[in-house]
């Protein structure tokens, strides 16, 4: 591929065709210091048009510095017109992908730029593999789903506020509850099992009562844990998982409540546990001890004996 040293006026390059863009980063003021100090070290690459313009093929930062400084022409090195679009989009995901290592979402549209230059799937994963992007055709759509994703969930995976698996999830919602969750996924910072946990009872009490998922999100209680400023991201994790497991389970809740409530009356020592059946669903209860001598057992065996002169073993397994 041939290309051609010179400048390019700014007012010429069409910077609205985002093309051949794969960086997600729009931090261009960050580069003004480097570029004032250092000069462009780096020229961006253009692709010529018939038109006069030209359209930016590598440096979409580079040159939104330039227009911040107030400079009217940049350096830069300019692919002639017609110049093959899969050539461009390989130059334009090599200048990514070969310096730094791409998020998922300009590896999104690194994959989603072949696709659009080549002719198939097995020319993609050919071309991906070759640039060290994911080549997997069980991958290959997941990914390249990801570039449709509304932008705040897209800046949620860059953030790393919301999982891989959390955002596919949320891309066959309904656009206002796939927010929704997301937003209270990125006012708590959980990791992936506990989100995956909170959507699945927040769904599960939409379903039974009837109403939206955005609704149970924004229950009152729910938003006044979110909004807490009394209350640090672990805190608020917890009480929200209480509260939504409490909502969509509320007889389990009550039978925990109560098995608490009357277990702390029983008197067992600190090396005795009674363990109730799983979910409460079943008759049977499991009592375990722990000891080191017959001494200790034997005192074991006494508050046994205490709790089953009592009430509240009675009340329990009523």
């Amino acid at each position: 591929m041939r290309f051609k040293a010179g400048t390019a006026r700014l007012a010429r390059i069409e910077t609205g065709n985002e093309t051949y863009r794969i960086t997600t980063r729009d931090d261009a003021a960050s580069l003004v210091a480097s570029i004032e100090t250092c000069g462009l070290i780096n020229p961006p690459i253009l692709l010529a048009t018939d038109r006069g313009s030209h359209i930016i093929v590598c440096g979409f930062r580079r040159i939104d510095a330039c227009g911040r400084m107030g400079r009217e022409r940049i350096d830069a090195r300019i692919l002639e017109a017609g110049t093959a679009p899969g050539q461009c989009a390989l130059v334009a995901i090599g200048d990514n992908c070969f310096q730094r290592e791409l998020n998922l979402i300009e590896t999104a549209r690194a994959l989603n730029l072949l696709t659009a230059v080549l002719p198939d799937d097995a020319a993609v994963m050919d071309a991906a593999g070759r640039l060290g992007l994911p080549a997997a055709a069980t991958t290959l759509s997941k990914i390249r789903s990801l570039a449709s994703l509304p932008i705040p969930l897209q800046r949620g995976l860059i953030e790393g506020a919301l999982s891989l698996p959390m955002a596919e999830r949320l891309q066959q919602m309904p656009a206002e509850e796939a927010m929704e969750s997301y937003g209270l996924f990125r006012e708590i910072r959980a990791g992936l099992n506990i989100q995956r946990e909170i959507l699945d009872n927040a769904e599960e009490c939409a379903l039974r009562e009837g109403v939206s998922l955005r609704e149970v999100l924004r229950s009152e209680s729910l938003v006044a844990i979110r909004t807490s400023a009394d209350l640090d991201r672990s805190r608020k994790i917890a009480l929200v998982r209480k509260l939504l497991r409490k909502r969509r389970y509320p007889a389990l809740t009550r039978a925990e409540k109560r098995f608490a409530r009357y277990s702390g009356e029983l008197g067992l020592r600190r090396d005795m546990k009674l363990v109730p059946p799983a979910g409460f669903e079943g008759p049977d209860y499991s009592l375990s001890l722990r000891f080191r001598s017959p001494g200790q057992l034997r005192e074991q065996k006494e508050a046994i004996e205490r709790m089953l002169a009592g009430d509240a073993l009675r009340t329990i397994l009523d």
